[in-house]
């Protein structure tokens, strides 16, 4: 048993200790008592809370893995159908029959064998347009896709006839254009034009040309320009039928639309004179 008189030394000893404590250790010791009396507290919320933390890293961790295998998956998919063929050009055609047009418009389009199509699809209206750019035979063009397979359907010009130049053939089209592609020798009965190095004088005779009656455009094999002084313009043509023709380009049109009716009167072949009036003559006199 503590007598009361006990008690009361020991309540002096502990405000004569307190008493003899600074400020600052006061501080600390009332820090250590709150310390040590919540110390149970945390650790039970902590226990409590433990299994929701796991749950939940465990949630976290699942969806961490599915996010990647979807990544990963993803990934390999469009990686295997960038390497496979049906993702390539294996084929390649372009609807005409000229072999020079055709040799053409695939130089002018750039594509390949093999080549990714995820590259070609972006670009299909700039290709068409570098088609009718280059190939001055090409009124229009357009791509096709077909699976792996691409067809390019090209609308023509009208043909004409051919432009001689270095001893080789070129298409001359109803635009006035020239093919860029000639050949050794014309493979069509189109009539042959020689001479022609000014590109004005031959577009002003390609209009009057196609402005002909198909009857008059299929009887001309040659037309060779030979410009005078006095005509820059003069043509001379060489007819299938063994008549020659003195024109000029200016009046061609216009006249020569009489040829058959004049050649109907002439009993022998010869010389029709278009340049300045409508007669003909014999070979041999002027």
């Amino acid at each position: 048993k503590i007598s009361l008189r006990d008690n009361d030394i020991k309540m002096k000893k502990l405000k004569k200790s307190n008493a003899e404590l600074t400020p600052w250790e006061k501080a600390q010791k009332k820090r250590k008592q709150a310390k040590k009396h919540h110390r149970p507290t945390t650790a039970r919320s902590f226990v409590k809370k433990l299994p929701r933390t796991n749950s939940l890293r465990k949630q976290r961790l699942a969806k961490g893995t599915i996010a990647l295998i979807a990544v990963f998956g993803i990934t390999f998919a469009v990686s295997l159908f960038f390497i496979l063929p049906f993702s390539r050009i294996l084929s390649l055609q372009v609807n005409t029959n000229d072999d020079a047009t055709r040799t053409a418009v695939v130089k002018a389009s750039n594509l390949h064998y093999y080549e990714s199509l995820f590259g070609v699809w972006p670009e299909t209206v700039k290709i068409e347009n570098q088609i009718h750019e280059k190939v001055p035979s090409v009124k229009k063009a357009t791509i096709q896709y077909q699976g792996t397979h691409v067809k390019i359907n090209v609308e023509e010009y009208p043909t004409i006839g051919y432009v001689v130049r270095n001893n080789k053939y070129y298409k001359l089209t109803s635009s006035g254009m020239i093919d860029k592609y000639g050949s050794n020798n014309p493979k069509e009965n189109y009539p042959i034009f020689y001479n022609f190095k000014n590109k004005d004088r031959l577009l002003e005779m390609t209009k009057q040309f196609d402005k002909l009656p198909a009857k008059v455009k299929k009887g001309i094999a040659e037309v060779h320009l030979e410009p005078t002084k006095a005509d820059p313009g003069k043509i001379k043509l060489y007819m299938n039928d063994g008549n020659q023709v003195i024109a000029s380009i200016d009046t061609f049109a216009e006249k020569m639309q009489y040829y058959p009716s004049i050649v109907s009167k002439m009993n022998y072949t010869g010389v029709v004179d278009l340049e300045v009036g409508a007669y003909s003559y014999p070979y041999g006199k002027n």
